[in-house]
């Protein structure tokens, strides 16, 4: 079989798959498929593809492209370039609007009541998967958008109880000092953590002294010099305003787009596809990487069909895409040196969210970001966990304060293809006995927080 006809095979067996010409069987209304068919553009080569620009692919962009290698970046969100003038890049946290969500006329925040936006390409994707709701960054830059800006680094015996044998601790370090330089990793300074903004971290570390809990500053990803300036009034609010998950408007926040990505941008060498989606990656028989793209615009709608061929392609979608991606061409039989263990043993990392309400002390209408301590019980006879302090950013004082629990868990899902429903699925155990050992530790430190404190 010629590269040509692989390439049309799989083209066409992806189309059998899809949702494309199935609008009338959804009982849609006929004029639901009257806009314009997305033109089909002409097969173009590439020597490096790498999908996504979140960490993973923005750190191999880099490196590429500082050795002198070519590559082109796909990215299904789009730009965010920070302003300077009043104009705000991000949405707000309250009310948000579309800019917040990726394609969905509901926000993703991961606790509480999804509020109606606008469909938009925004910067937060939610699947729901099974009993979990797994949010991504969909961005260029990736999850650097959304996450908190953690840049926690673990001791050698935590990370022992983690990784395989083969990944050496020791041999990573000179990668921490790296990424910490080049992301401004640092904790909160003491004349921030004085101000009113960040009142909530000192009640914090107060009541888990009087409850004898041990506590950790939480490095992040952060200039304070931009905070300063929201402090001052220099400039807009954003940080001290709980600004985190939709991106912060400030800049504060060190992200890729400013950091690995641009560098890797002012070379040259990268070419960036941003709103494009790969909807197929299958191997021809000359070794080369077929992979069928659709380009969107900003509601969503696919503007343009396009093929790439590519001598190496870098799947950093993170977790969820780049599952998606492997589990589904391993079912079709697009990609055949896959392997039994593609799809198995995806974690949850323990996470856990808990709300202590009925705080006695006030806490100041604005709780500023990002998470800057964190309560440590590693020694119990459970689970180590760790247990984040986040802000909440309402714009009140209801007397509350958020917990994010993190914890060693054994428990392990996979992902399996759906062929009826031509999506990836997660199947998740029945009874969750990992997750169970961290929800006891993190209620039992935050009961003992309350005795302590009242709450």
């Amino acid at each position: 079989m010629t590269d040509k006809k692989a390439a049309q095979l799989s083209r066409r067996n992806f189309l059998k798959g899809s949702a494309v010409g199935s609008t009338v069987a959804m009982g849609l209304p006929l004029k639901a498929i009257s806009k314009p068919a997305p033109k089909r553009l002409a097969a173009e080569d590439r020597e490096v593809i790498i999908v996504g620009s979140g960490f993973g692919g923005a750190i191999t962009a880099h490196r590429l492209t500082e050795a002198g290698i070519a590559c082109t970046v796909i990215e299904k969100g789009k730009k965010w370039p920070i302003s300077s003038g009043k104009n705000r890049t991000f949405s707000k946290n309250l009310p948000a609007d579309g800019r917040s969500t990726w394609l969905s006329n509901r926000t993703s925040v991961p606790l509480g009541p999804q509020l109606p936006v606008n469909r938009y390409t925004g910067v937060l994707q939610r699947r729901e998967k099974g009993r979990f709701k797994i949010m991504s960054g969909a961005a260029y830059g990736g999850g650097s958008i959304t996450y908190g800006g953690i840049l926690a680094k673990p001791d050698a015996k935590l990370f022992a109880k983690v990784f395989p044998k083969q990944i050496s601790f020791e041999q990573l370090q000179p990668f921490y000092t790296r990424v910490a330089e080049k992301l401004s990793r640092s904790c909160l300074p003491e004349d921030l953590l004085n101000s009113k903004y960040y009142k909530h971290v000192r009640v914090t570390k107060n009541h888990a002294e009087k409850a004898g809990i041990k506590t950790e500053d939480i490095p992040t990803a952060t200039n304070w010099d931009v905070v300063r300036k929201e402090v001052n009034g220099e400039i807009p609010p954003s940080v001290i305003h709980g600004e985190a998950i939709y991106g912060v408007n400030s800049g504060a926040k060190a992200t890729l787009d400013s950091s690995y990505l641009r560098e890797a941008e002012n070379t040259g060498l990268m070419e960036v596809k941003t709103l494009h989606r790969v909807t197929l990656l299958s191997q021809l028989t000359d070794g080369r990487f077929h992979l069928e793209l659709e380009e969107i615009d900003e509601k969503g709608q696919v503007i343009a069909l396009k093929t790439f061929f590519a001598k190496k392609v870098f799947l950093s979608a993170g977790t969820m895409g780049t599952t998606e991606i492997l589990v589904k061409a391993k079912a079709k039989g697009w990609l055949n040196m896959l392997n039994e263990e593609v799809g198995k043993g995806f974690g949850n990392n323990g996470n856990v969210y808990a709300l202590r309400l009925g705080i006695k002390e006030p806490l100041g209408r604005w709780q500023g970001g990002p998470p800057s301590i964190g309560l440590v019980d590693f020694h119990n006879d459970k689970t180590p966990v760790f247990i984040e302090h986040p802000q909440l950013p309402l714009g009140l004082d209801f007397r509350g304060l958020i917990h994010f629990g993190i914890g060693i868990t054994p428990t392990r899902g996979r992902f399996e293809y759906n062929t009826k429903t031509d999506a990836v699925e997660l199947i998740w155990p029945k009874q969750d006995k990992g997750q169970e050992l961290v929800n006891a530790v993190v209620v039992k430190v935050l009961k003992k927080l309350n005795k302590a404190n009242g709450g």
